[in-house]
């Protein structure tokens, strides 16, 4: 899940202006080739292009040469509020009325939610074999200027993009950029402190949120299922998190499979036991399965049935899934809807300050009042469907045409609007095989990782458990790492002048 929801404003903030002799390009050039040998040593690694299912070839994972300036508060304030989100989400999907009033004309005509729905209902009216849930997340916000220039670094506001419920990636590759970070500063004779580049490893968060599932199952035979694509290129993102499980437990087993493996070899049994090649599975991770195009056949929809059926604890259930789409999303910032889910003022006032503007597209004076104003001002809009992964939104002279021409269908309903993000802009290598090294205009996206155990009565594990950022240049609209878009980067926390640097 990698979106980026923004208009790119250049502003140059006097906190963040302290100088250090300009490097010349020898000297960047000799640094961003050792960062690669770190990165590589380091286990920052992902398939290439050309071969992406072949285990005998590998390259560096694209990142930035220097970590990206972040205020410290405003990563603070995304970590103090994960837990409140991964509860209240957690709430969302358990809550049945809500979802249905949510998502019930979306489901009229969006076939992927529609098929999400339909499994949900059937496991629903059967009743569920296995009542826990396992939420491995993560909730990624952009630094907003608000559209001004003139402004500081106090002025920046922490706004979500959105709540991913399924497959929340690199928290493997990311774990392991701290280190080559403080490497290439310290290379390129950049004096930092170590209190400026935090400790982070969700990679080993989210390992143990899986074995937290799995020894929940209670059986140390049973294994964790890695629902993967037949071509996968951050296959070593998701080895890491197998990695750290192991070094949690070493008798918490992974196998990897995809939809059409499980599909011709998997049994479900009389007691719900989920049996792969005769493994029994404790825990189901999604890696797959967010995307139409994952799905190749019914026979894929009837294996994501036969799992969600199963006792074997999902990451995510189908619910968790559904209550991830962006609809949730845009009904959670109405008024009241957090306090439905989230009884502490406090709580809920962290989750909110961190909401912009989301609009319903369902036809009716509000769905048709947006409308007016998104053909007016495009720039200020982003049209957003119920997809994950990236490549997905709609922007600028995109937005009067699409709505325009569904002004009177009902495909509407499928796609939310919401209001655009202006982002913070500075400066970075973006270090990415076969392309040239140039210092450019970025922007950022914060993602925190999460993760919650429990059933709809009793949450047994709720963690923020680290963090991720993913930059890119300002000129593109998209977000997506794996499809090019973007690079993993880590923050350098400032709260002063003295603590910065400009390129």
């Amino acid at each position: 899940m990698f979106l980026f929801v923004f208009i790119p404003l250049t502003i140059h903030l006097k906190s963040f202006s302290v100088h250090v002799n300009k490097m010349d390009v020898m000297k960047i050039k000799e640094v961003a080739e050792r960062a690669k040998e770190m990165a590589l040593l380091s286990g920052l690694q992902m398939r290439p292009a050309q071969s992406p299912s072949s285990s005998d070839l590998i390259h560096h994972g694209p990142f930035t040469l220097f970590p990206s300036k972040i205020p410290r508060k405003l990563l603070s304030q995304a970590k103090e509020a994960q837990k409140d989100f991964n509860q209240m989400m957690h709430r969302v999907a358990h809550d049945h009325e809500f979802l249905y009033q949510s998502l019930k004309n979306v489901i009229k005509v969006d076939e992927f939610t529609k098929h999400l729905w339909d499994i949900y209902e059937s496991v629903r009216k059967e009743g569920p074999a296995q009542t826990k849930c396992l939420g491995l997340f993560r909730n990624d916000y952009m630094m907003d200027t608000g559209g001004t220039t003139n402004t500081n670094m106090d002025n920046l506001k922490l706004k979500q993009i959105e709540f991913n419920t399924i497959a929340s990636s690199f928290g493997g590759l990311v774990s392991q950029l701290r280190d080559v970070h403080r490497y290439s500063l310290s290379e390129a004779d950049i004096e930092f402190k170590e209190d400026n580049m935090p400790d982070n490893n969700p990679a080993n968060g989210l390992a143990g949120g899986l074995v937290i599932g799995w020894k929940s199952y209670g059986k140390q035979s049973a294994y964790v299922l890695f629902i993967v694509d037949k071509v996968e290129r951050n296959r070593m993102d998701q080895l890491w998190l197998e990695k750290e499980a192991f070094n949690i437990n070493r008798h918490c087993k992974v196998i990897y499979r995809t939809f059409q493996d499980i599909g011709s070899n998997s049994v479900l049994n009389a007691s719900k036991e989920l049996f792969i090649d005769g493994k029994e599975i404790a825990v189901v991770y999604f890696r797959s399965g967010y995307s139409p195009d994952q799905y190749k056949s019914q026979q894929d929809w009837d294996t994501r049935l036969k799992i969600e059926r199963s006792k074997a604890i999902k990451c995510p259930t189908v619910h968790y899934q559904l209550a991830g789409t962006k609809k949730i999303q845009q009904e959670l910032a109405r008024p009241g809807a957090v306090e439905r889910f989230l009884s502490d003022p406090v709580a809920v006032n962290r989750v909110r300050q961190t909401f912009i503007g989301q609009y319903s597209l369902d036809k009716g004076t509000e769905g048709d009042e947006v409308i007016e104003r998104a053909i007016k001002e495009p720039t200020k809009f982003v049209v957003k469907p119920q997809r994950e992964g990236g490549g997905n939104n709609l922007y600028d002279e995109q937005i009067p045409d699409f709505l325009k021409e569904n002004r009177d269908s009902d495909e509407r309903s499928a796609y939310i609007i919401m209001e655009r993000i202006f982002p913070f802009v500075q400066k970075n290598y973006l270090v990415k095989k076969g392309e040239e090294l140039l210092l450019r205009n970025v922007v950022n996206e914060i993602g925190i990782y999460g993760i919650l155990l429990g059933s709809e009565s009793d949450i047994l594990e709720n963690k923020e458990i680290g963090h991720l950022v993913r930059t890119k240049s300002e000129d593109s609209n998209e977000g997506g790492v794996v499809v090019g878009f973007s690079v993993i980067d880590t923050p350098y926390l400032i709260s002063d002048i003295n603590e910065a640097w400009t390129l």
